[in-house]
């Protein structure tokens, strides 16, 4: 494995994968837990930046102690988005795509009757139930036929 930086980011390409329907079910249980733990990070992170934005304004009434506060409140922030980002080079490492943290969407490249198509799952479905072209999103799923996907 290459030397990280503090990012986490070690210089080194994402392998792409094409997973059979069964490989990418297997990761189910642990993207589950990764995009939950993205969620939580975004959160954190929306929400210290208001606590911010309150101590500059705090800042603005004169306090003395004001760009300390600022400083440690921002390196608070850089910490939370430091973890987010290795959460997500986590899910990229296992060879998926993070389309849309809100949402919980991961897709998978396969093949389906002959093509490299993605499949598609959403946090809080069972299992991956659809399908959709390279280049279109979410909105263009269709239910997906088991028996159609091979290796």
């Amino acid at each position: 494995m290459g030397k990280q930086d503090d990012t986490g980011y070690d210089g080194k390409m994402i392998q792409l994968r094409v997973f059979t329907l069964e490989e990418a079910s297997s990761l189910i249980p642990q993207l589950t837990e990764l995009v939950k733990k993205l969620r939580e990070l975004r959160d954190a992170i929306e929400l210290k930046e208001v606590e911010i934005d309150a101590v500059e304004l705090v800042v603005g009434q004169g306090t003395e102690k004001g760009p300390t506060l600022v400083n440690a409140e921002v390196e608070k922030i850089n910490q939370l988005i430091i973890e987010f980002n290795k959460t997500a080079d986590q899910i990229h490492g296992m060879g998926c795509f993070l389309k849309d943290v809100d949402m919980g969407l991961v897709d998978f490249y396969t093949l389906l009757e002959g093509r490299v198509v993605y499949l598609c799952w959403k946090l809080g479905e069972e299992k991956i139930g659809y399908w959709h072209e390279v280049g279109k999103g979410y909105a263009s799923r269709q239910p997906l036929n088991q028996p159609e996907v091979t290796e």
